[in-house]
């Protein structure tokens, strides 16, 4: 070879080695994955601590359905909550609640301690296993009432019920045996001493009545046996008072008592309004509210407080029961299959 030709070549060596340098030069430099970035570890959020109850942030709380009749019961419930509080070192609010459905949903929830029920309202709480009966309230002079059958002195009916004594002659399968197939006048049906327990105590008794009139008031029920035509016999409140004595009927039918007549009397079965615990108030509080109320029933100016909160119920003196004191009236509704639940707040 030649030095020419050498060179040739050796020059097409060269630009060669050039381009395939400039080549590499351009292509792109690969950009580095990144790095996964660390996993922060979630630390688990503390639990907070409720406040104790009793404690200002938890107080015990009584619960109310205030009476239509009766417009500042919720204030009237605070001051007694107040005076509660002061009573038994723990504090003690009030929860205001529109129907009696809500308060026995507040207290099966265990939102609600404390309060004061009517018999058949208890009876549907206690059904349910949240409400225990502590206290019974003494209301015009007696703790439990009671009812009675009446019919007109014309009626040919047998009374077995001596005025002068105030105590039956016979039981109530002899004395009421007579009604079969009569035609009795109750009052309205949630009305506990003008249907509920005497309807009960016919029914235990195996007597079938005809369908009844339901008249509006038991003073009416009076005056529509004064007057005969309506029904055979009928049936009122009794041993708290006779609807016989009420002024607005002796006003005008001044023989009243001697022309209507009591056929037979109950027994005093039917518990005054009561103060209930629920499960979430724990045994070892209960006696100090047990006290607290039976302290507030000592005084003129306690009992007054307790009937304001209470709606007005005049509530004159309370005692210490148990659940078994509403054993009668429970029969009495189970014998006619009587739905509660359509007396709330009876």
């Amino acid at each position: 070879m030649s030095v020419l030709k050498n060179r040739r070549w050796f020059n097409g060596l060269l630009v060669g080695l050039l381009l395939s340098l400039s080549l590499i030069g351009c292509q792109p430099t690969p950009t580095p994955e990144p790095e996964p970035a660390p996993t922060a570890t979630l630390q688990p959020s503390p639990t907070p601590t409720p406040a104790p109850l009793g404690s200002p942030d938890n107080p015990i709380i009584l619960g109310i359905v205030p009476a239509e009749t009766a417009p500042d019961q919720a204030s009237q419930a605070a001051a007694l909550a107040l005076k509660l509080s002061e009573l038994t070192g723990v504090s003690v609010d009030i929860l205001v609640l529109d129907s009696y459905d809500l308060l026995l949903a507040e207290m099966d929830a265990g939102n609600v301690q404390l309060t004061f029920l009517q018999p058949l309202t208890y009876l549907a709480a206690s059904q349910n296993q949240i409400a225990e009966v502590a206290l019974l309230t003494s209301h015009f002079g007696v703790y439990y009432y009671g009812a009675q059958f009446l019919a007109n002195v014309e009626s040919g009916l047998s009374f077995y019920f001596d005025p002068d004594t105030n105590l039956n002659t016979a039981d109530a399968a002899t004395a009421l045996a007579q009604f079969n197939g009569m035609k009795p006048c109750w009052a309205d049906s949630t009305s506990i001493s003008g249907y509920v327990l005497p309807a009960g105590i016919l029914a235990q008794n195996e007597i079938d009545v005809d369908t009844g009139a339901l008249i509006p008031t038991q003073t009416g029920i009076i005056r529509a046996l004064y007057i005969k035509g309506v029904c055979d016999f009928g049936v009122t409140f009794a041993i708290s008072g006779d609807p016989r004595t009420s002024s607005a009927v002796i006003a005008d039918l001044p023989d009243v008592r001697e022309r209507v007549r009591v056929v037979w009397q109950s027994d005093p079965e039917i518990p005054n309004l009561n103060l209930s615990y629920t499960p979430s108030l724990p045994a070892e509080m209960r006696p100090a509210f047990t006290q607290a109320f039976l302290d507030l029933c000592k005084t003129e100016e306690g009992k007054a407080q307790l009937s304001a909160a209470a709606g007005g119920y005049e509530i004159q003196d309370m005692r210490v029961v148990d659940d078994s004191v509403y054993d009668p009236l429970r029969d009495a509704v189970n014998a006619i299959g009587y739905d509660i639940y359509n007396a709330l707040g009876r």
